[in-house]
C-alpha cells in the first residue's frame, strides 16, 4: 500500500494552520506564590553557667573564736560553774524544772560541755520530756567526752529509748556503754532486754533506702523526708556541692536552666553513681549542726548513710568541721563492681569553761565501701592520723589542762581485698597495725569511729 496520499494530506493541514489568524492565548490558572526562603536567625546559645569558686570552709578554730568573748570569759567561767552546781543541787532535790533551767543557762555559755549536756538530758528524762532528753543526751555522746562520761550518757540514752519503746536501740546503747566502762546496773538492764528478745546489734552502719529512681538534687530530696523538729528552724543544702541543671532553649530561643543537681563523685561502668553532700541544720538557738551524707544511686533506687557531723552552737569556745577530702573508685576485690575509698577529716576545737581547758583535735580517716549486689555495704573504716593539742583556755587563770601536743599516725595500703596498716617510725599508731581483710577492719564504718551525732 502506498503512503504518499497521507503525506500530502499532512502537508495541506500544516499550510492551513500557518495561514489562519493566531488564536488568543488562554489565561493561565492562578498559582500559589512561590515561597522565598528566609534565613533563620542563629540562636545564640546561653552563656555557660560557671559556678562560683568554692569558698574555703572556716576551720574549727576560726569557728570557735567567732563565738568567744575573751573579755567576758573569766566571769562566764564562774557563772558556768555556779549554774552547773545549781542544776545538780536542784535535780538531787527532785526540782527538775529548776535543774533544767540551771543546766540550760550553763550551756548558753559552754554549749558543748558533755557533762552539762548529759545532766540536762537526765533532768529532762526525769521530768518526762523524752524527746528533749534524747536530743541532749545524743549531743553529749557525740562530743569529745571521756569514756566514763560517754558511757554514763549511753546508759541514760538506753533508759530514754526503753521508755520510748525502742528496745533494740536501748539494748545497743547499753552494749556500747559497757564497751567504755564496766557497770553492773548496765549489765542487768542489757540482760533483761536481750532475754525478752531485744537485738543489741548496732545499726549505725546501715544504709537507708530512699524513695524514687532518678533524682538530681539529692540533698533537697533527703531534706523533704526529714521530720519536723521544734529545735530546727531550717535545713539548708550546701550550694558548693551542687551544679546548675541542664540548660534547654525553647522555640523562641529563650534559655531555661533546670533545677540544681548534686555533683556526682563517680559513675561506674554500669551506671551506679556515688555522691556526697552536706545538710546544714540551723537551730532555733542560732547555731547549727552539719550532717555529711553519702548517697549511692542505682537505676531505680538510691541509698543514703551519714558519714559524719559537726556541731557549731555559735556561742562559747567551740567549733567543728567534718569534710570529705576524696572519693576514689578502685578495683580492690577481683570481679564485680569497683569499690569506693573515701578519705575524710574531722576537725574539732573546744574550750571547757568549767576546767579552763582547751582541746583541739584533727583526725583523718579512711572508709571502704562495697557496691556489689542490690545495695551498698561498708567494708570497714580506720583512722590514719590524729593530732591533739591541749592547754589552758585562758592563760591567766588556773587550768586543769596541761599544754601538750601529740601526733599519732599509720601508713596503709589497700589491694587484693585487704588493708595493710603499718606503724610510722617515731609516732604512736592511731590504729593497731596489722593486715585486715576488707569486711574485718577495726571499725565497721565511719559512724563506728564516733563521728556521727548520737552514734
Amino acid at each position: 500500500m502506498s503512503t504518499r496520499p497521507l503525506a500530502s494530506l499532512s502537508l495541506a493541514l500544516l499550510l492551513t494552520a500557518c495561514d489562519s489568524p493566531a488564536k488568543e492565548a488562554p489565561v493561565a490558572a492562578k498559582t500559589a506564590p512561590i515561597a522565598v526562603a528566609t534565613p533563620t536567625p542563629a540562636v545564640t546559645p546561653p552563656p555557660a553557667v560557671t559556678p562560683p569558686p568554692a569558698k574555703p570552709r572556716p576551720t574549727a578554730r576560726e569557728r570557735a573564736l567567732a563565738g568567744f568573748d575573751r573579755s567576758a570569759a573569766k566571769t562566764q567561767a564562774q557563772t558556768f560553774r555556779d549554774q552547773l552546781a545549781a542544776g545538780r543541787t536542784a535535780v538531787k532535790a527532785k526540782d527538775y524544772k529548776a535543774g533544767i533551767a540551771a543546766f540550760t543557762a550553763a550551756l548558753k555559755i559552754d554549749a558543748n560541755h558533755p557533762a552539762a549536756l548529759a545532766e540536762l538530758g537526765w533532768a529532762a528524762y526525769l521530768a518526762g520530756d523524752l524527746p528533749a532528753a534524747q536530743r541532749s543526751t545524743e549531743l553529749a555522746i557525740a562530743g569529745d567526752a571521756p569514756d566514763h562520761t560517754r558511757g554514763a550518757a549511753l546508759y541514760n540514752l538506753g533508759r530514754i529509748l526503753e521508755d520510748r519503746g525502742d528496745k533494740d536501740g536501748a539494748a545497743a546503747a547499753y552494749q556500747r556503754s559497757l564497751q567504755l566502762r564496766a557497770n553492773d546496773t548496765v549489765k542487768q538492764r542489757l540482760a533483761g532486754l536481750t532475754a525478752a528478745g531485744a537485738d543489741a546489734t548496732s545499726h549505725d552502719c546501715d544504709f537507708t533506702p530512699q524513695k524514687g529512681g532518678h533524682v538530681d538534687n539529692l540533698c533537697a530530696a533527703l531534706v523533704a523526708t526529714m521530720p519536723a523538729d521544734e529545735e530546727i528552724t531550717n535545713h539548708k543544702c550546701d550550694e558548693q556541692e551542687t551544679e546548675p541543671g541542664e540548660t534547654v532553649v525553647d522555640a523562641a530561643g529563650t534559655p531555661f536552666t533546670g533545677e540544681p543537681r548534686t555533683k556526682i563523685d563517680h559513675t561506674l561502668a554500669d551506671g551506679v553513681r556515688i555522691a556526697h553532700f552536706r545538710v546544714e541544720n540551723w537551730l532555733e538557738s542560732g547555731g547549727s549542726y552539719d550532717d555529711v551524707y553519702l548517697a549511692v544511686l542505682y537505676a531505680d533506687r538510691w541509698y543514703t548513710t551519714e558519714l559524719g557531723s559537726a556541731y557549731n552552737p555559735g556561742v562559747g569556745y567551740i567549733g567543728a568541721n567534718f569534710t570529705v577530702d576524696s572519693v576514689e573508685a578502685r578495683d580492690l576485690i577481683p570481679g564485680g563492681r569497683q569499690e569506693i575509698v573515701i578519705t575524710m577529716t574531722s576537725d574539732y576545737h573546744d574550750g571547757d569553761y568549767g576546767d579552763n581547758t582547751m582541746e583541739s583535735t584533727t583526725d583523718q580517716l579512711v572508709a571502704v565501701l562495697g557496691l556489689d549486689g542490690d545495695a551498698p555495704r561498708w567494708l570497714g573504716a580506720f583512722k590514719i592520723s590524729a593530732q591533739d593539742d591541749t592547754g589552758p583556755m585562758l592563760d591567766d587563770e588556773p587550768s586543769n589542762g596541761p599544754t601538750k601536743h601529740s601526733e599519732r599516725k599509720v601508713d596503709h595500703r589497700i589491694d587484693a581485698g585487704q588493708v595493710v596498716i603499718t606503724a610510722v617510725p617515731g609516732n604512736e599508731p592511731v590504729t593497731p597495725p596489722g593486715t585486715f581483710k576488707l569486711g574485718e577492719l577495726p571499725a565497721a564504718c565511719p559512724a563506728a569511729l564516733g563521728y556521727v551525732a548520737g552514734a
